[in-house]
């Protein structure tokens, strides 16, 4: 056909592909080439083998304390991540509709999805050590706190699925160090915080749930001394006496009001009701939360509570010396000190379990994105890399309520721990003893491509990396030359 268009046309076919090759050529010069995305990372060779070789050594490790590897998929119904995520985790979700209807995310994480796999196949009420690795997804915006982070990043950590006493709690925080000692990762550190301490003082005060829930929610403002922020929150919310009822029964009003709202809930705060917001809208709220109005917490109660929480989340340091301070802070509230017993259980575990006292500080104000922990919360660091990079390498903590959360009609004890596996390998020194050459061979030194080939094949058999050396247009390739030694 193309033969006898030619003939038709009359023009020399050389003029005619001459033509259809320039307009080609000036169509897709106009193309800027793909980049990647923003923070997203590429990993080269040495990079990827570095991030092997501790892979290796972390599985081996935890493999003499009996946990076993397990794989989730990296596509999960968006609904496991919402049920109990919550905080700014729900708003970093990479999700979408797929082909078949569903609602799906790239997993921003890998312990809701381990949950319900164990939970799913236990066959008897064992304790289970399940430890995993593998990439996670996090989106981040650019004026946000951690906008300069990687949205895709490498995970490996540890489950325990089944223990409910300290004795557990003080496993995973050695296991935890015990890494990154395999690593040879120098100058570390486990801060521990306590979930469970803050909810038991809260629930002192005689707060309902939602009341308790928001202020934990607001841990990390307290502890930055954004205690009126927090008040206006609360107002907002219905936990102070306002006109919040009848300002949302006023139409002239209710604009203001949920404009309000949705400024607050983009903070990345839970919600109100001790739950995400999920496919909510703001006005769904809003009409739910006109009917919440008048259930209000008492006033004086919810002030106390907030002050005392401003007060016992500036507690930061040593662990004996913090927890002496959280309990003059509970006396000095009309609380029982002995609400603290817990925390202090958890650092007597680890202790038992090698953790040296002098590497572990407490921290009251720690809290966390994810808010689904129920119990002491930690995060874990080399001091060198943290005066750098203000990041942690890893942390974790006890989350007992997940099951209910995921829709199961029981609380399971759970808790489990995860390292940013990239920031681990940032740390570490390079391998500057690696003795994984690659042995080129060409058929100029061996006479033929066939005795090239053959060569290579011999040093193969013997365990050695080779490779056939190509030439380009005569010449050998120069980028090859310098990876190892030529034959």
């Amino acid at each position: 056909m193309t033969e006898t268009l030619l003939e038709l046309i009359n023009v020399p076919r050389n003029h005619v592909l001459s033509t259809i090759h320039n307009y080609l050529t000036k169509m897709t010069s106009n193309y800027e080439p793909i980049r990647r995305l923003p923070n997203m990372q590429d990993a080269g060779p040495s990079e990827l083998a570095q991030r092997d070789n501790a892979v290796t050594k972390l599985r081996s490790l935890f493999g003499l304390r009996g946990y076993d590897r397990a794989e989730t998929p990296i596509l999960e119904q968006t609904e496991l991540y919402l049920r109990k995520s919550g905080g700014t985790l729900s708003s970093r979700l990479y999700g979408f509709t797929e082909p078949g209807g569903y609602e799906v995310s790239l997993r921003p994480e890998f312990t809701a999805a381990i949950l319900r796999q164990t939970i799913d196949n236990m066959t008897d009420s064992n304790a289970v050590r399940i430890m995993y690795d593998g990439p996670v997804f996090r989106y981040a915006r650019p004026e946000d706190e951690d906008g300069l982070k990687t949205r895709q990043f490498t995970q490996l950590g540890a489950e325990l699925i089944g223990p409910s006493s300290s004795d557990a709690d003080g496993e995973i925080i050695a296991m935890s160090l015990e890494g990154l000692n395999c690593l040879e990762i120098a100058d570390t550190r486990v801060v521990v915080g306590h979930v469970g301490v803050i909810a038991k003082a809260l629930e002192a005060f005689g707060l309902s749930e939602r009341a308790k829930l928001f202020l934990i929610a607001n841990i990390s403002e307290l502890k930055k001394g954004g205690s009126n922020s927090v008040l206006e929150k609360a107002a907002t919310f219905g936990f102070l006496p306002n006109t919040a009822v009848a300002d949302l029964e006023t139409s002239d009003n209710r604009t203001q009001i949920e404009e309000k709202i949705d400024r607050v809930l983009s903070d990345g705060i839970v919600g109100p009701f001790g739950q995400n917001i999920g496919p909510r809208t703001v006005e769904d709220i809003v009409s739910r939360l006109s009917k919440k109005l008048s259930e209000t917490d008492d006033p004086d109660n919810f002030k106390k509570a907030l002050q005392m929480l401003s007060a016992i989340t500036q507690i930061n340091g040593n662990a004996n010396n913090a927890l002496q301070n959280a309990k003059k802070v509970l006396s000095e509230s009309g609380l029982d000190p002995a609400i603290i017993s817990s925390c202090a259980d958890v650092i007597s575990s680890a202790q038992v379990e090698g953790v040296p006292i002098e590497q572990i500080n407490i921290d009251f104000g720690l809290s966390r994105g994810i808010t689904y922990y129920t119990g002491m919360i930690f995060d874990i660091y080399s001091n060198e890399n943290n005066s750098k990079s203000h990041q942690t390498l890893g942390g974790g903590g006890r989350y007992d309520g997940l099951t209910r959360a995921l829709g199961y009609d029981y609380d399971f004890p759970s808790l489990g721990f995860a390292y940013n596996l990239d920031a681990l390998v940032a740390c570490q020194r390079p391998d500057t003893n690696s003795t994984n050459n690659t042995y080129f061979v060409s058929s100029e030194n061996c006479g033929s491509a066939q005795a090239a080939v053959s060569e290579a094949r011999k040093l193969r058999a013997a365990g050695k990396r080779a490779a056939v050396e190509y030439k380009n247009n005569g010449a050998t390739c120069s980028s090859v030359q310098s990876q190892g030694e030529s034959r």
